[in-house]
């Protein structure tokens, strides 16, 4: 909405609400008028208000147009105390639409919009009951002759007390049983919420509730004292659907964020899935590829060598199969690094065993995970634990390391604990960077503890649903 059209709508509910005090204060009929003067224009200015405001700041809501819209109907609402016949006559037909908007705002919260053919058929009967209460007065009741100057509906049929009575009551029976069906669908639609919009919803449902009830004591004639409640609660709900409307807005910021959130694991998930199938793959290419050839080249070495009758040719091809063999075992070493076959092949246990043996401190292992793990699990605890031997190898100074793995409440851990000297930094070094980011990606969480002298402790933990 813009700024001039805002100022626009302003400046009319000041007008509207400025005819409203002078109608009330020159009424001869109103005798709560005090009341009528103060808060009748205010509870207009609320809702006309917080409608352009929840029209700027949420304009995809529909709720701020229909607020400044019950705004200006309580305004003509505000004209049945006028002494003249049309003004009066006005205020009887269209004032009760505000009721009518103000059910249409409580069934279609937040958006505005209405969703099921209930909610439509409750709004419309809405748009119909409300006015049809004014109706025995418009079309009945006349002008009493006791002096009181009040007006005359200039829709008058015949001044009939009896016909007025029949018609109020059939109005109140209407009235009432559109009452019991909101409320039921109401308590249905709260049931039906989750708990955050149960809380934006409570207190726009409650001062809805006790708005209505207090409006219709008062209207009933119950007296000046009723009208003063009345008029606080009309004048303070606005402010509740101004809030419920923005806490949803927070709420669908939420949901957005939350919806970002699962996005972003599943990208890292995929990347890091991703990346262990391109492990794998290289694992398979160098151990299918280029170690089958230098296996095949140390074999040919060695029918070479056999077969040398030159001192000086032995040695030589001695000496390339001892490089050979050299480079042999480092390629082995970097396809391990890579991924190790026998974590694809045979599963963790036999994985970590086999890093248990190459360590170069003692290593006690116990794995307890009941069987196979997901692959990306399996992967993440066996690269923690490998990170973890090479750092206690590199700066741990230990003489012992103690890892254990096991499946507990529907989660993998995995210890890694020395006795060295301690005082790891985990931001220290790219290595438990990349595994906190691997771990996270499965919604996992890793910690150190490595206070100085006292060894340290890494734990990783693997969500498995």
């Amino acid at each position: 909405m813009s700024v001039a059209r805002m100022a626009a709508i302003s400046a009319a509910a000041l007008a509207a609400g400025a005819v409203g005090i002078a109608v009330v204060l020159t009424s001869d009929h109103q005798e709560s008028k005090l009341v009528w003067a103060i808060f009748g224009p205010m509870v207009g200015w609320s809702f006309v208000g917080t409608g352009l405001y929840a029209s700027r700041t949420r304009p995809e809501s529909r709720i701020g147009a229909l607020m400044v819209a019950l705004g200006f109907g309580w305004f003509v609402f505000i004209l049945q105390n006028a002494n003249s016949d049309l003004l009066f006559t006005l205020g009887q037909l269209f004032g009760p639409l505000w009721g009518s908007v103000f059910l249409h705002i409580g069934v279609s919260f937040p958006t505005g919009r209405l969703q099921t053919r209930l909610d439509r058929n409750i709004v419309l009967a809405g748009y119909v009951i409300f006015p049809l209460g004014s109706m025995p007065t418009l079309l009945f009741e006349g002008a009493q002759d006791d002096g009181c100057g009040c007006p005359t509906s200039l829709l008058q049929i015949e001044a009939n007390d009896d016909l007025a009575l029949v018609t109020q009551i059939v109005a109140a029976l209407l009235y009432l049983g559109l009452f019991v069906i909101v409320l039921f669908r109401s308590r249905r639609f709260w049931l039906a919420a989750t708990p955050f919009e149960r809380l934006q919803l409570t207190p726009v449902y409650v001062c809805a509730l006790l708005t209505f009830l207090l409006v219709t004591v008062a209207q009933a004639g119950a007296g000046d004292a009723a009208w003063w409640p009345a008029f606080i609660a009309t004048a303070l709900t606005p402010f509740a659907f101004l809030g419920g409307l923005l806490r949803s807005h927070v709420s669908h910021l939420d949901a957005e964020l939350r919806e970002s959130l699962e996005e972003l694991r599943a990208s890292r998930a995929r990347i890091v899935e991703a990346a262990d199938a391109e492990r794998r793959r290289l694992e398979r290419d160098l151990h299918d590829g280029a170690q089958s050839r230098l296996v095949a080249l140390a074999l040919l070495l060695r029918s070479a060598r056999h077969r040398a009758t030159d001192p000086a040719l032995g040695a030589m091809l001695d000496q390339a199969q001892e490089e050979l063999q050299t480079s042999l075992a480092e390629l082995r070493e970097l396809a391990r690094g890579i991924h190790p076959a026998v974590l694809s092949q045979r599963g963790l246990e036999p994985a970590l065993e086999a890093l248990a043996t190459r360590a170069p401190v003692p290593v006690t292992l116990e794995v307890d995970v009941g069987g196979r793990l997901p692959d990306a699990h399996e992967s993440a605890a066996y690269f923690v634990v490998s990170e973890a031997l090479v750092n206690v190898a590199k700066y741990a100074r230990a003489s012992h390391a103690t890892v254990a793995v096991r499946r507990v409440d529907g989660r993998v851990t995995v210890e890694i604990v020395d006795d060295g000297v301690g005082g790891a930094d985990p931001a220290g070094g790219s290595g438990l960077r990349g595994l906190a980011d691997r771990v996270a990606a499965l919604d996992g969480t890793l910690a150190l503890e490595s206070p100085a002298g006292e060894g340290t402790r890494l734990q990783a933990e693997l969500p498995l649903s």
